[in-house]
């Protein structure tokens, strides 16, 4: 088994790979991670801020529909891509993972690494832009948006680490990740603020885990929030999901090679 430093250097590497990789031969580049989410916000922004209207609370902190939705949206990018790129992340590279020993987590960690890399930096800059241009970014909850990015981070390794370790055994776990991951978009009040949901049904979104995660990047980013003690559990909670998710891999990756 490779010594720790080289494992580390070894992740390195492979988020390098998955980086440049997933945009090599494109014209562009790494725009496209920028330019994607881009064009979904201004398609939500003129749908729903325009069209239909989309009212904003007072207690939100802002009347920009755009502003609402980018602050949660880039965050769920981060946090569905990595889903698919992780599950996909041994398939992938079945050749090394056939050839060579090593820790094959760290496939599955470079695939998250480079997703949120990539997202957080056009996350950064959507911000500072919107920022710029007067739109009332709260920069004081910046410490509370980054915990809730990090519990973002330990989910999408924990679930990341179960499906990839499932789909070289069970082809079916990516065909039925994509349904799923659209059910829990709209599941998650990335496009409408929880207060629009109705009072009867708006407790059984308090099992979506995720609730509370964007609540909390629009409280920091929108209100100036500061961190409370429940931020604490929301990433407990997250290095939960995420030890049980490693621990289940643990527990298939010798099985990977009979499967590939």
């Amino acid at each position: 088994m490779l010594a720790q430093g080289n494992q580390l250097l070894l992740l390195g590497r492979f988020t390098e790979r998955e980086i440049f990789a997933r945009f090599a031969g494109s014209t562009l580049g790494l725009f496209w991670a920028l330019l994607g989410p881009l064009l979904l916000l201004a398609i939500y922004s003129f749908v729903f801020g325009q069209l239909f209207k989309q009212r904003l609370g007072d207690d939100l902190g802002t009347d920009s529909y755009t502003l609402f939705v980018a602050v949660a949206l880039w965050p769920w990018m981060m946090f569905s891509d990595a889903l698919v790129r992780a599950l996909q992340s041994i398939q992938a590279n079945a050749p090394i993972v056939k050839k060579i020993a090593f820790p094959h987590l760290l496939l599955v960690l470079a695939a998250i690494n480079g997703v949120f890399l990539v997202h957080f930096a056009g996350y950064v800059a959507v911000l500072a832009v919107l920022a710029a241009t007067g739109t009332a970014v709260q920069t004081s909850g910046a410490p509370v948006a980054l915990l809730a990015i990090a519990t973002l981070y330990l989910y999408a390794l924990g679930i990341g680490a179960a499906l990839a370790a499932l789909q070289p055994m069970l082809r079916d776990v990516e065909q039925a990740t994509t349904p799923a991951i659209t059910m829990l978009y709209y599941l998650t009040p990335v496009l409408y603020p929880l207060a629009l949901i109705p009072a009867e049904y708006r407790h059984w979104l308090t099992w979506n885990p995720l609730v509370y995660v964007v609540q909390r990047l629009r409280d920091g980013l929108l209100l100036g929030a500061g961190p409370q003690l429940d931020d604490l559990g929301m990433l407990l909670c997250g290095a939960a999901i995420a030890s049980i998710g490693m621990l289940f891999f643990a527990r298939l990756s010798p099985y990977f090679e009979d499967f590939l």
